[in-house]
């Protein structure tokens, strides 16, 4: 689940972080110039010329900078030291790096103060189970591997369907031996990753050869298999489903957002004035309250924060829908190519003074 626990004050929330999932909302929601208090590690040495142990210590942590690593579960808080213990001395001032912790609870303090329907929308928007997919593309070539979470889509890498085989075997037995061996590949990362789902996608004939095999190898493993019939398999499928598998990701309540960013370039292909693309189109139609959805990259979000932070604001008080996505995703390359903020409008603006 999402951030569970969670207390709020007027300028201060307190958290704890219980999975992966936890890790991006809160990614999302602290800011530089915020503080955080915490139980963190640091290097002491008490006399001079002694020999420094690595203590932990409570502090409290003024923002500068976050180092966000989605698939390896870490989120690096930088700062400056506003508050130490007593008795570590020097320190208060020095910079430090907080790396968060399963477990332990947090104080998040916003000098400006909570914007507490803002977090809600947040909370809403990846509440529910946590779900870890693991998608296989098959081909007669190679399977590929991906693995989607909630905060995007981490390629795991290719394998090649070996077309050597043993005398007197024909073309199909040494493709579902060849698929056997790379199985055990994929067996290892859907345990490394630990999938509650194994999405299997490829094309009608190569499903229905590869079937069986599949089945057999990775029925053992007790994780639910989705089969998923699209035009290509291999390194081009896990694409490509991300395009036409949404319905798929939406029963497994995962939204990469990919459906939003093709509606932003349909509707700009069509020229029909019904969408606002880059920072100043988008905020003057939250002005007109012509936004029916903003859309936005996360990593934008992040680095152009009070601007964004302005218009998510704009979006709130006009009721507009709010879509965050994945930047390592395909439709997240797609929108950092147009400036990583567009909407999707209800009526257009161009005509408007």
């Amino acid at each position: 689940m999402c951030c569970v626990r969670i207390n709020f004050g007027r300028d201060w929330m307190d958290f704890v972080v219980e999975g992966e999932d936890d890790l991006y909302v809160i990614y999302l929601l602290i800011d530089p110039g915020d503080i955080i208090y915490g139980w963190t590690v640091r290097e002491f040495r008490g006399r001079e010329g002694s020999r420094g142990e690595r203590v932990r210590i409570y502090v409290g942590l003024r923002v500068e900078g976050l180092e966000y690593h989605a698939f390896r579960g870490t989120l690096r808080v930088r700062g400056v030291l506003i508050e130490v213990p007593e008795w570590f001395e020097g320190a208060k001032g020095s910079h430090h790096t907080m790396e968060l912790s399963y477990g332990l609870e947090y104080r998040l303090v916003k000098p400006s103060g909570i914007d507490k329907e803002f977090i809600n929308k947040v909370l809403e928007m990846f509440s529910g189970a946590s779900v870890s997919v693991l998608l296989v593309s098959v081909s007669m070539e190679e399977v590929a591997v991906a693995h989607i979470r909630r905060f995007g889509r981490e390629l795991l890498g290719t394998i090649p369907i070996q077309g050597g085989g043993k005398e007197g075997e024909d073309s199909l037995d040494r493709f579902r031996r060849s698929l056997k061996n790379a199985l055990i590949q994929v067996k290892q990362w859907a345990q490394i990753r630990r999938s509650t789902h194994i999405v299997i996608v490829g094309n009608h004939m190569t499903l229905s050869i590869a079937k069986d095999v599949i089945n057999e190898e990775l029925s053992k493993l007790g994780i639910s298999i989705i089969y998923h019939e699209q035009g290509e398999g291999g390194l081009a499928g896990i694409y490509e489903f991300e395009r036409v598998g949404v319905d798929v990701l939406r029963k497994l309540n995962i939204s990469l957002g990919q459906e939003y960013v093709d509606e932003v370039f349909s509707r700009l292909g069509m020229g029909n004035g019904l969408v606002a693309v880059g920072l100043d189109e988008v905020r003057k139609a939250l002005e007109f309250g012509a936004v029916e959805t903003m859309i936005v990259l996360d990593e934008a979000y992040k680095e152009r924060g009070y601007e964004m932070r302005e218009l998510v604001s704009m979006v709130l008080r006009t009721r507009a829908n709010l879509v965050i996505i994945p930047s390592s995703t395909e439709g997240g390359e797609k929108l950092r190519n147009i400036g990583g903020v567009a909407a999707l409008l209800r009526f257009p603006i161009s005509s408007q003074p």
